[in-house]
């Protein structure tokens, strides 16, 4: 069974360009599909029975991720560990560096990132992991939390935000605050003195990436759904890419499930 192009793919999306996908036109979605770097899940409109060649890509989009890590741990080979530690809230143990991220800790150096409880770090993770190394944020956090939509050319990443983010996190808790709170509890969490919502925490992913929640609970006499905000620092990217930032969201709310399933 071959394997379609991104062509036939279109003929079979609405191409309307809707983003809903995080990505910006309907080819980019169907390219980055066809080459594995994309689930194809992530188009609303794209129906998995029309295409069960692509739907088995999994292992393709393995192999991509490896590939990207490679290239990135290149990047990282001149970088003077010992120097960007305190710019990043790390610290050096056996010339490798430290520092938590979401619930656990990891240790990282040019030629591997592991977690610190020995158990597997997702390629996806390290990938994050190098890119917070290789941007060694130069500027302080500032403070002030403002939305992804305030960064430059973040539209599209700004839909995925939402998507895979925010209305995940705001359906799965919603009627259930106490045990959101309780997931809280893992990570390195600020409490909020004055919210605008039914729920507020700043959770830090990473040292230097902190991600401002704001949860507004359902109000069916209002005929209002639960909303979630995430907010990020206004120098974040000085730490991280969009893409990086909105990886960062995506994987403390998959996190945050998790340790509410487990109790």
């Amino acid at each position: 069974m071959s394997t379609p192009n991104p062509v036939e793919i279109i003929k079979k999306l609405p191409r309307t360009n809707c983003k809903e996908c995080g990505y910006p036109t309907c080819l980019a979605f169907a390219m980055a599909v066809v080459t594995g770097a994309c689930e194809p899940s992530k188009c609303p409109y794209f129906f998995p029975e029309d295409w069960p060649e692509v739907k088995q890509k999994g292992p393709l989009k393995e192999d991509y991720a490896w590939r990207i890590l490679e290239e990135v741990k290149k990047k990282v080979q001149n970088i003077n560990l010992k120097e960007i530690a305190p710019r990043l809230g790390a610290s050096l143990e056996d010339d490798r560096l430290k520092l938590p991220f979401l619930d656990t800790e990891v240790l990282i150096d040019a030629t591997q990132a592991v977690r610190i409880d020995s158990q597997e770090l997702d390629p996806r993770d390290q990938i994050l992991l190098y890119n917070y190394l290789i941007f060694a944020g130069k500027t302080p956090l500032k403070g002030e939390f403002v939305g992804l939509e305030s960064f430059p050319s973040s539209l599209s990443k700004t839909a995925t935000l939402r998507h895979y983010a925010e209305e995940k996190l705001a359906q799965n808790f919603s009627g259930r605050l106490k045990a959101l709170e309780k997931s809280f509890k893992f990570f390195n969490v600020e409490n909020v003195q004055e919210c605008p919502a039914d729920l507020c925490a700043v959770i830090y992913v990473l040292p230097k990436v902190p991600l401002k929640i704001h949860f507004f609970e359902a109000e069916p006499e209002e005929n209002l759904s639960p909303e979630v905000k995430i907010l990020f620092d206004a120098n974040a990217t000085d730490y991280l890419d969009l893409e990086s930032l909105v990886f960062c969201a995506e994987r403390l709310v998959e996190r945050l499930i998790e340790l509410a399933e487990e109790g």
